[in-house]
């Protein structure tokens, strides 16, 4: 292995220990709320017994109604699916529009002046995730291609059961150093594909994030908050993002990281929220470069 391959291996991994407490703490919360749900779900009917008892329901025939709700959900999913697919034609409008962008952007062009420098290939990829029993996180990567596939699901369980699912895919960009101290304009250009259904009491949040990383600390950031649904909602999200920032950097390399953060949760049974940026043809988060300016 190459010095300068230990080298970036060597940064990348003070991000992940810059980050790791983070993500515990997050790992944490789910696991409480995991908790709290699962203590109201062994109640069962408890808190409506005397309900069920006057309305001459059978507690085991609500748990059956449930079931055969949870049931429905996943049909539901499975039915709907097909349909939020691109076609091959709307899949070409997107790549051609990828390709106009590309033709005009200064990344794209050999710079004239010293303060550019654009990287146009991830060095490194990772993702962390969390999720309770019925509840899924999955994520495959594409490094050549600078492409993340992720997606969550989950589903909510009986009278109370909640259910969550938390994941955080991110491709890390090495900047090689500047030949001074400088303030710097980071721009990056994402393509953020993929489609979504919620139901019932359920929701589904999707947020970018892009942090530059010196000396194993983030100098500077921008998050731009890209989903919040909840019950009823049905379709796609096909956009480009164009994100930037300023950060102070040394006379040294540093790190960009972009990350693309899913969390979905439903409570009751017949309750879901899938996001999927992942599976099938259309549906990805790529990075197409991190462009770097000294200001």
């Amino acid at each position: 292995m190459s010095r300068r391959f230990e080298d970036i291996e060597t940064r990348i991994a003070e991000v992940d220990k810059t980050q790791q407490l983070d993500q515990a703490r997050q790992r944490r919360i789910l696991e409480a709320e995991a908790k709290i749900f699962g203590d109201e779900e062994a109640a069962g009917v408890g808190p409506y017994a005397a309900l069920l008892e006057r309305m001459k329901i059978p507690p085991a025939e609500l748990e059956k109604f449930f079931r055969e709700q949870e049931q429905e959900a996943k049909r539901r999913i499975e039915l709907a699916t097909p349909h939020l697919q691109l076609s091959r034609d709307e899949l070409e409008v997107i790549q051609r529009r990828e390709r106009a962008i590309l033709q005009i952007n200064p990344c794209a062009w050999v710079h004239s002046s010293p303060g550019w420098i654009c990287t146009f290939h991830a060095a490194n990829f990772g993702w962390w995730h969390t999720e309770t029993a019925n509840a899924s996180s999955t994520c495959s990567f594409n490094l050549a291609n600078n492409e993340a596939n992720p997606r969550v699901e989950a589903f909510g369980q009986g009278m109370a059961g909640g259910r969550s699912a938390s994941l955080h895919a991110w491709l890390n960009f090495d900047v090689p150093a500047r030949p001074a101290a400088a303030t710097v304009l980071i721009q990056t250009y994402i393509e953020l594909h993929g489609f979504y259904n919620v139901r019932g009491w359920a929701s589904l949040i999707a947020d970018l994030e892009v942090a530059g990383y010196q000396y194993g600390y983030s100098w500077g950031s921008v998050t731009s908050h890209v989903l919040s649904l909840n019950t009823g909602a049905m379709g796609r999200h096909d956009k480009a993002h164009f994100l930037e920032f300023h950060m102070p950097v040394g006379a040294d390399p540093f790190t960009v990281r972009v990350t693309l953060k899913l969390r979905a949760s439903a409570k009751f049974g017949g309750s879901f929220a899938v996001g999927d940026f992942g599976t099938l043809a259309g549906n990805y988060f790529r990075v197409v470069y991190v462009n770097t300016q000294s200001l």
